[in-house]
């Protein structure tokens, strides 16, 4: 256990030994227990059909759990008991651009591994029951109290599906059993069971980071196939010199397969491009475009700040520095390395450091297309 400011710790050591591997308490983690959203607020926000919203509902005198999907109507809270509810509401960060201050606590991990933040509000009693997740999370205690009982990872073989995809876990040892009060913290690694209980009614918030899945990452190679000619190959079956009248399936056909796979996996820059571009889209594709200004409007003293809220990463590519914004790619020359690095850090950025001038214009075109795109904001 952590009894001191998140802030503070030795991130690499914490990495290195919690990170996807144990869960982790940290009490006190937050000097200022994060408050953002009432529970009126996230009544009115569940009423709106842009937003994911769900209701955990427990009927104690049968046992069972059921769940409801928003967008709701308000008299539906007016009909709900006092205790044993929660309600859910993903991606709040998308719509609440103030959330982002929470992100920056989690800096040291890249942002393209970020999902998205959810907020939970629970009645005395309520939660979502005894389950495990497939993605990493950080539960911050928001307001109130919850009781966290949390086992060790892997210890999640006795699942139980109860309905709409829901699965809960019949029993499992806690090594973690705590009484989480605001500000305190947990992080839950993949594959951990954990369940929270509300004491009275309280407010927390997930940040969740989920990473791409096999299933995913051949989408994009079949997508990018398709759309390349030039890389499909058929089957060719030039070895077929009997006939074949029993309409076997041929040994050859799958080792054909295993070679065109093996050839794709040989192609580290198709698969650096087409993965770096997808992970930079954020979850709902939703941002901001808060500012009017176009690259005229830059003057050499401006600082420039990417938009909260937009997906981001970069990568060494050919040769040059690639910056993927929203899944699209812009290619800067290698001594702007560092100007791109703190821009896709969220940092505040000098157009110096793009050697950015009224009088020049050698300054990078990538940089004119990032500013008319809206993906900065003018601080300066």
């Amino acid at each position: 256990m952590f009894n001191c400011s998140f802030k503070s710790i030795d991130k690499d050591q914490w990495l290195e030994k919690y990170w996807q591997k144990a869960p982790c308490l940290f009490k006190n983690a937050f000097d200022d227990p994060p408050d953002f959203l009432s529970p009126d607020e996230l009544a009115g926000f569940s009423l709106q059909e842009e937003l994911e919203s769900r209701l955990i509902i427990q009927d104690i005198d049968n046992n069972e759990w059921s769940i409801e999907h928003g967008p709701f109507e308000q008299s539906r809270f007016s009909n709900l008991t006092e205790s044993h509810w929660t309600l859910l509401l993903q991606s709040i960060d998308c719509w609440l651009p103030e959330m982002h201050q929470l992100l920056a606590d989690f800096n040291f991990i890249p942002r393209w591994r970020f999902d998205d933040i959810m907020v939970s509000f629970a009645t005395e009693q309520g939660g979502v029951g005894p389950h495990a997740d497939n993605y990493d999370v950080f539960l911050i205690q928001g307001s109130g109290q919850r009781h966290w009982r949390v086992g060790a990872k892997g210890d999640t073989s006795q699942a139980k599906t109860v309905i709409d995809g829901m699965s809960h876990l019949q029993e499992f040892t806690p090594i973690i059993d705590v009484v989480m009060q605001p500000g305190d913290m947990l992080y839950i690694p993949p594959d951990t069971p954990h369940w929270g209980i509300s004491h009275g009614e309280s407010i927390g918030y997930s940040v969740g980071y989920r990473s791409i899945q096999t299933h995913q990452m051949l989408a994009l190679l079949t997508e990018n196939l398709a759309e390349s000619p030039e890389h499909q190959h058929f089957f060719a079956d030039l070895y077929r010199k009997k006939a074949n009248d029993s309409n076997f399936f041929e040994q050859q056909v799958v080792q054909w397969a295993q070679q065109e796979l093996i050839k794709l996996s040989r192609q580290p820059e198709r698969l650096a491009k087409l993965l770096s571009q997808q992970l930079s889209l954020s979850k709902l594709g939703i941002y901001s475009h808060d500012n009017t200004f176009i690259i005229q409007t830059l003057t050499e003293d401006s600082e420039i700040q990417l938009q909260q809220g937009v997906g981001v990463n970069w990568l060494l590519y050919k040769g040059k520095v690639r910056l993927n914004i929203e899944s699209e790619s812009f290619d800067f020359a290698l001594k702007y390395q560092q100007a791109v690095q703190l821009l896709a850090s969220f940092a505040p950025v000098s157009v110096k450091l793009f050697n950015f001038s009224p009088e020049l214009v050698d300054f990078p075109s990538a940089l004119a297309s990032i500013v008319n795109r809206g993906y900065v904001n003018l601080i300066k």
